[in-house]
């Protein structure tokens, strides 16, 4: 699993496998689901993720930026 945070589009990504995916999901809240074809999911996208990450949640987003460095 990795994650990472796309600062300029607001975006944190946390790809859960290596897997291509088939069709891209996104919810009313933002939240963007990549499926495979087998239906599993690979990868979750957080759109305006500063927004739904702040106070002491704010650190994932640090925690992403960490890894993505």
């Amino acid at each position: 699993m990795e994650t990472w945070y796309d600062k300029e589009e607001d975006v944190l990504s946390i790809q859960i496998k290596e897997e291509g995916y088939w069709k891209s999901v996104e919810l009313p809240n933002g939240v963007v689901i990549d499926i495979s074809k087998d239906g599993t999911i690979t990868a979750i996208e957080i759109l305006r993720a500063s927004k739904i990450f702040s106070g002491d949640v704010k650190r994932v987003i640090e925690a992403a930026k960490a890894a993505s460095s």
